[in-house]
């Protein structure tokens, strides 16, 4: 485990080069048409219509939520499919580059120069799987506190001519 960090710094570059690489899968040299395609969907499918939400809220309420929703679907489309979906993509299509250098490929403890006892010695599918479940947990957990504190902004006012039902149990 200890050569690992070693090789670590070294095989960053390789490492940044396949991440370049991955936004281009046609091989064409433009690895930037990844980042290209991103900016273009975060910006007209999520900050345009949460910023025109923002804009129609209390003029337009059907229009407001509508973009609302929007921008809150494709946010969700990104947390919960686009990004777990492209790390397990690089991780498996970039395994050579990745595995043993910049992710342990195997952890063990060497006993004497003859004899290692292994631990884990898939400990590469055990931390990229284990870091696509962690996405999963943080955007389960991201998305019910987002929910709950949107629910909480919203006013609890009755519609007009509505009388509140008295509060009481059994009589």
């Amino acid at each position: 485990m200890g050569e690992w960090f070693g090789e670590f710094g070294a095989a960053l570059p390789d490492a940044l080069r396949a991440a370049y690489q991955f936004g281009d899968p046609y091989d064409l040299g433009r690895g930037w048409v990844g980042l290209v395609v991103m900016v273009l969907w975060v910006g007209p499918l999520m900050i345009l219509p949460l910023w025109l939400a923002k804009i129609f809220r209390g003029k337009r309420e059907w229009l407001s939520a509508a973009m609302g929703v929007m921008a809150g679907s494709s946010f969700l489309w990104w947390l919960h499919g686009v990004i777990p979906h492209a790390w397990i993509q690089f991780t498996e299509s970039n395994e050579n580059v990745l595995s043993g250098t910049i992710i342990p490929a195997t952890a063990g403890i060497d006993i004497n120069p003859d004899y290692r006892l292994d631990i884990a010695s898939n400990l590469y599918s055990v931390i990229t799987e284990g870091v696509v479940g962690a996405m999963m947990v943080i955007g389960i957990v991201l998305t019910c506190w987002l929910a709950l504190r949107v629910q909480k902004s919203l006013p609890k006012t009755l519609a007009p001519g509505e009388t509140k039902p008295e509060a009481g149990g059994y009589k």
